[in-house]
């Protein structure tokens, strides 16, 4: 080979080198500690401003004589105000998660698993405040049992979250090594750059439904009457992406970790998200069951995984 034509082939080589180290350093300067403490610090005021005026609103509902409709839609009982701060958490956590995405499959996975956790227990002060005026009559029925049910599937997702941290802890890896850092670095590269693209249609979609949420505000404040007709679909459809974007980065991972434990584990992965998915759908009663099985099935993928890198550790 000419020295010309080496020349040219290492050129080849390195423009998309530096196309992901720019990507990499973008992902880095948006997603840095200083960025992610200000939305955090954000998130709290916007929690704290929202929990605020829906007490308030409430406040105005239950006092008023003929409070407007767009008053009357805040609702009429306090604990409902409890799940509004959480909105803005959860907002956060998915934040968190997309720029974490560059990080290991398993801790994805955990974030995500905490994100549908939180979902739960943000629903529980939902089911709270509506069974509260059957405790106050002492008339506590059947349908007062959403409330206990999404409360234990919440907390067993909170122990599942973390069965599930300590078995991937557990994990030995090894497998993957035997790739070339070259092929790692450009790998971590292009999950940073879906992470970009992540961010970037989170908050089309985060828009897309404060948009909604607006036009129901007006149409309420213009026709008079309460009730919001969009219902927001907003995690519903974030976990629809994110089984779009597992499957990407399983495709992509072939390079660095093309070893049948990793691909399989991989796609056991994408098949909890889906069914959590569905469970974030389906809603009472089989919301909270299909969200428990997910979570379980994506521990036992773990742990059956960890036994064979233990058997291909011993056969090295």
């Amino acid at each position: 080979m000419t020295s010309t034509a080496k020349k040219h082939e290492e050129g080849g080589e390195e423009a998309p080198a530096r196309i992901w180290l720019q990507v990499s350093s973008a992902h880095d300067r948006i997603f840095s500690e200083g960025n992610k403490t200000a939305l955090k610090h954000l998130v709290i005021r916007l929690a704290i401003a929202g929990f605020a005026i829906h007490l308030l609103l409430i406040f105005l509902a239950k006092t008023l004589a003929h409070p407007p409709a767009l008053i009357v839609g805040a609702g009429e009982n306090y604990l409902v105000a409890i799940s509004t701060p959480f909105n803005f958490v959860l907002f956060y956590e998915v934040v968190t998660l997309i720029g974490a995405l560059h990080e290991s499959t398993t801790r994805s996975i955990a974030y995500q698993f905490e994100i549908v956790s939180l979902i739960f227990i943000r629903d529980v002060f939902k089911d709270i405040a509506e069974a509260a005026a059957m405790v106050t009559k002492h008339q506590l029925t059947w349908e007062a049992l959403p409330l206990f049910v999404d409360m234990w599937a919440g907390f067993l997702m909170y122990l599942l979250v973390a069965i599930f941290q300590h078995v991937a802890r557990r994990s030995v890896g090894h497998l993957g090594a035997s790739a070339p850092s070259r092929a790692r670095a450009r790998f971590v590269a292009q999950k940073k750059g879906v992470a970009l693209v992540l961010g970037a249609l989170l908050l089309m979609m985060a828009a897309y439904n404060v948009g909604l949420f607006g036009l129901d505000v007006y149409r309420d404040a213009m026709t008079g009457q309460a009730g919001l007709g969009h219902v927001t679909t907003f995690y519903n459809d974030l976990f629809t992406v994110m089984i779009f974007t597992d499957v990407l980065l399983l495709i992509l991972s072939i390079i660095v970790s093309g070893h049948y434990e990793f691909v399989f584990r991989s796609a056991a992965f994408v098949v909890s998200i889906v069914l959590i998915r569905f469970a974030l759908t389906e809603g009472y009663p089989f919301g909270a069951p299909l969200a428990l099985l997910a979570m379980t099935f994506g521990i036992m993928v773990q742990v059956v995984f960890n036994y064979h890198m233990r058997i291909a550790e011993h056969a090295a």
